[in-house]
C-alpha cells in the first residue's frame, strides 16, 4: 500500500508528455523534470560569449555565414535530427568564443 501511494506520488508529478513514455525502461520519464532543470541551468554557464567574433582575426561574420550554410546542407542531406544541427553550431560558436581561429 506505501508503494502504492508513492508510485501514484511520482506519477502525478511526471508531465503529461513523459507519461505517453511511462513504460520504457530507456526513456526514464520519472526523471525528465530534473534532467530538463538541470540542463537548463547549465545552459547558461555555458553560453558562448556574444561579442566573440570582434576578437577573431582570421574569420568574419561572413566565414560564419558560410560554415553554417554548409553544415545546414550536410545537416539536410543526411536527415538528422534539428537538435544535431543546433548543437553542433553551439559547439562552434562556444570553440570560437574560447580561441582566436
Amino acid at each position: 500500500m506505501y508503494n502504492q501511494r508513492i508510485e501514484r506520488n511520482i506519477i502525478a508529478n511526471i508531465n503529461k508528455i513523459d507519461k505517453a513514455t511511462l513504460s520504457d525502461i530507456y526513456h526514464v520519464s520519472e526523471y525528465c523534470g530534473d534532467i530538463q532543470r538541470d540542463m537548463q541551468r547549465k545552459e547558461h554557464t555555458t553560453k558562448p560569449d556574444s561579442f566573440y567574433m570582434k576578437r577573431q582575426t582570421e574569420i568574419n561574420e561572413n566565414v560564419r555565414a558560410i560554415l553554417v550554410d554548409w553544415l545546414i546542407s550536410v545537416h539536410l542531406k543526411f536527415k538528422l535530427l534539428p537538435e544535431t544541427l543546433y548543437i553542433t553550431v553551439n559547439l562552434i560558436d562556444r570553440y570560437f568564443s574560447m580561441f582566436n581561429v
